[in-house]
């Protein structure tokens, strides 16, 4: 649960507690404990998010004395006096937990720093305040969970509140972001109106502005709703910001977020042409920083996306499984480290290891359009296609310029469905007629009775090529129940005109 440059520096909530040099500071100035204060909070520290017993913590405080539990909850109180009230929580009858989130050290010339800085109630309504407080901390937080970027504490960030371009010098001068996220909320009656804009510091320059609005009764879920696309599109803005500033640097002197970043455009491109330089561009940040959990877990992505087209032999699955292993053993809070996992178990056909990784990688953060969408494309292949549309326009809802596979994905659930013509609208949008592109567009308009479209599409997958548009749909797809494959097969033997139209299915 710790994240610290060693085992012995842990940040959270704006304080650094140094166990080394026996220091704890706040954002500005450094903060006194007494000597056993300090050790519970070292404890406490090194269990951050977990409930620890008060004996345990009686028993490392106090080693071989006899004390009672007063002397325990005097170190609390000071630690809280220090702290702030919400930082220790008391679990009845259990013990005590640090309630925060440990911060990652920002690395220099890596991850990018992102301020969101405290939004303008412009309802004019001081009651409001809390509210529109409490927006901008989901921001904070929502941010913080893609583990890409660095997101500065309350305690940093909510020193400064959204006036203008004459505070934005000072803000980097004084907290070190590179980035800054302000805005406003207007709140009349249950209807509220949000404006957000992501401002590049260094060049006093806005990258992106939107404005948000909710209509009606159910203030609080809609509200929750502007959280999740406010979130979602940021982080998509900030990472193609660096994507910018890395592709005017040679490869040799990026750092290897930055080389990170480089393949992850590559893999996101709707012509994926050069799937092995993106490859060589992760294997590139592991070699420069061989701790860099979310580099493994590209890697292992990059070689198993022929699995895509079930091509991907055991051997070269098994690899990126142990890839992906390895890096949720460095970064084991990383969601996309699961999220990649799945993707590859599912491809394993171990079907319900893929969903238990999802889930975890939804827990961790709920805010990730891939993430979402990607549960959409699991459920269909273990045959609930509806659920899975349900997730699938989630995700498109969240991030609007989503990559080519969404609708991909979105494709195969409405075939399931029996929905040909959208599935075939869906998959006519795809700017890389793939085999296996062509093989799910012929069986959709064969389903429908369009048989010149459905046999255009099967000759135009080329001769020679070692792709076969049966074998595909009957072992290339990694659908959990045979009967789902058998129906994907069914359309495309009616394009291959191996079989005779079903009546009533044109």
């Amino acid at each position: 649960m710790t994240t610290a440059t060693a085992d012995q520096v842990f940040r959270f909530g704006g304080f650094t507690l140094d166990l080394a040099m026996g220091t704890l500071r706040g954002v500005n100035e450094p903060l006194f404990l007494r000597p056993k204060a300090f050790a519970l909070l070292s404890h406490l520290a090194r269990n951050m998010g977990r409930v620890v017993p008060k004996s345990e913590l009686m028993d490392v405080v106090w080693p071989g004395v006899y004390v009672t539990e007063d002397s325990l909850t005097q170190s609390v109180r000071e630690i809280r006096k220090v702290l702030g009230d919400d930082m220790v929580r008391t679990v009845s009858k259990r013990g005590y937990m640090l309630a925060a989130e440990a911060e990652a050290a920002p690395e220099i010339s890596t991850q990018p720093i992102v301020a969101v800085v405290r939004f303008r109630n412009e309802s004019g309504d001081p009651a409001d305040e809390a509210m529109v407080d409490g927006f901008a901390e989901d921001l904070i937080n929502g941010v913080a969970r893609f583990g890409t970027v660095t997101v500065l504490a309350r305690n940093s960030s909510f020193s400064f509140a959204s006036f203008g371009r004459a505070e934005w010098p000072q803000i980097r001068a004084r907290i070190g972001a590179d980035y800054l996220v302000e805005g406003s909320l207007r709140r009349q009656g249950e209807n509220v109106v949000v404006a957000v804009s992501l401002v590049d510091i260094g060049t006093a320059s806005q990258l992106w502005g939107d404005r948000f609005q909710s209509h009606g009764a159910g203030l609080f879920a809609i509200e929750r709703e502007i959280v999740e696309q406010i979130v979602s599109r940021l982080v998509t803005r900030v990472a193609n910001a660096g994507l910018q500033q890395a592709a005017r640097k040679p490869e040799t002197s990026l750092a290897a977020y930055e080389l990170l970043l480089r393949g992850f455009a590559m893999l996101r491109d709707p012509a994926q042409t050069d799937q092995r330089a993106a490859e060589a561009l992760f294997e590139a940040a592991v070699a420069k920083d061989p701790n860099y959990g979310l580099a493994y877990t590209y890697l292992a992505l990059a070689r198993s996306l022929d699995g895509e087209f079930g091509r991907a032999s055991d051997a070269v699955l098994e690899n990126a499984r142990d890839l992906a292993d390895k890096g949720l053993a460095l970064s084991p809070d990383q969601p996309t480290g699961h999220r990649v996992q799945s993707l590859i178990r599912l491809y394993m056909r171990d079907h319900e290891a893929a969903e238990q990784h999802m889930r975890i990688a939804l827990q961790l953060n709920p805010y990730d359009a891939d993430s979402i969408e990607q549960m959409g494309m699991l459920l269909t292949m273990r045959g609930r296609p509806l659920e899975a549309l349900t997730w699938l326009a989630r995700g498109i809802r969240i991030d609007p310029l989503h990559p080519h596979w969404y609708q991909f994905d979105r494709a195969l659930a409405l075939y399931m469905m029996g929905e040909f013509k959208q599935a075939a609208d869906a998959l006519e949008l795809a700017t890389r007629p793939a085999p296996w592109i062509r093989t799910r567009l012929a069986a959709c308009y064969a389903q429908m009775g369009e048989m010149e479209k459905a046999r255009r599409q099967i000759s135009l997958i080329e001769e020679g090529d070692p792709f076969s548009p049966l074998d595909y749909a009957l072992r290339g797809v990694p659908f959990e129940n045979q009967a789902d494959a058998e129906h994907l097969a069914e359309g495309v033997r009616l394009a291959l005109g191996e079989t005779e139209a079903i009546p009533g299915k044109a």
